[in-house]
């Protein structure tokens, strides 16, 4: 009933670079798990109109990719977030790094090897699993016993909005509401145990490499973000060494969704942040 070779099928799910006439500065854009650049470019086109070039790469083993999700891992991400950064620090202008979920822990790591003028981020995941983040340090043993987790195991799981959001992007043509179809997601939806470690393993790294940033950073939190907790962004906050200025917004993760009530004051931060 479910081809999931034809996810993340439409163009929206590809890099994208928006050059405007003349910028004035260049931006990084990076997407989270499972995520693809369609969920940065309504921040993308906000950028580009203010004069800001926005290139948005699609991470390995994501979007059409993704049955090859257990075959990659933090290495990779790193190494392709960084040959963009690399680009976009060609460019020979001021720079912004933006990164959203598990792409702001890819933009801590490269703001600590490679500042940028600003550093933006958003919901940036730096403890995996919330308050049980430690027992992450198990999963490469588990992932032995249990080689996939299911996504979708509880039962009201395809009800929750932001996860309807999510599939809508992912595969517009679902009815999430079939009686069968729900039953054979729930079967066939499962991320590999092996690649929950890898973000681990790279969600820790960058709460060490916070420690290094020294740049002005723009911070944005969902009060309701049952993915990245307030709680730890905060914390995270504390690590960092430039002037930080933290916002937290009545909304859960999907802050870069125009869709969102939240998304007209997420956009007007990150443009009045980056500046003129």
């Amino acid at each position: 009933m479910t081809d999931r070779t034809e996810w993340f099928a439409g163009p929206e799910h590809q890099p994208f670079d928006l050059m405007p006439e003349t910028p004035r500065a260049a931006a990084l854009l990076l997407h989270g798990f499972p995520g693809t650049p369609s969920e940065l470019r309504p921040l993308g086109e906000v950028l580009s109109a203010a004069g800001v070039s926005a290139l948005a790469p699609l991470l390995p083993g994501f979007g059409p990719a993704m049955h090859q999700l257990a075959d990659v891992g933090e290495l990779d991400w790193l190494a392709s977030a960084a040959e963009a950064w690399a680009d976009v620090r060609a460019r020979d202008l001021p720079t912004v790094l933006v990164g959203y979920s598990m792409g702001g822990a890819l933009a801590l790591r490269l703001a600590a090897e490679w500042p940028p003028d600003r550093l933006v981020l958003i919901a940036p995941l730096w403890r995996l699993l919330g308050p049980a983040w430690p027992l992450g340090a198990l999963l490469p043993a588990v992932q032995r016993f249990v080689p996939s987790i299911g996504l979708l195991d509880h039962g009201s799981a395809l009800d929750n909005p932001e996860l309807r959001r999510f599939f809508a992007r992912a595969a517009p043509n679902l009815d999430l509401d079939h009686p069968e179809l729900r039953a054979e997601l729930r079967r066939q939806v499962r991320l590999p145990t092996v690649a929950i470690a890898e973000v681990w393993r790279l969600a820790i790294g960058s709460g060490a490499a916070a420690r290094r940033v020294r740049v002005p950073t723009l911070i944005l939190q969902g009060q309701a973000d049952r993915v990245v907790r307030p709680h730890d962004t905060r914390a995270l906050a504390g690590r960092l060494g430039g002037p930080v200025h933290l916002h937290e917004l009545a909304a859960g993760h999907l802050l870069l969704d125009a869709a969102t009530s939240a998304w007209e004051h997420v956009r007007e931060l990150i443009v009045r942040f980056v500046g003129p």
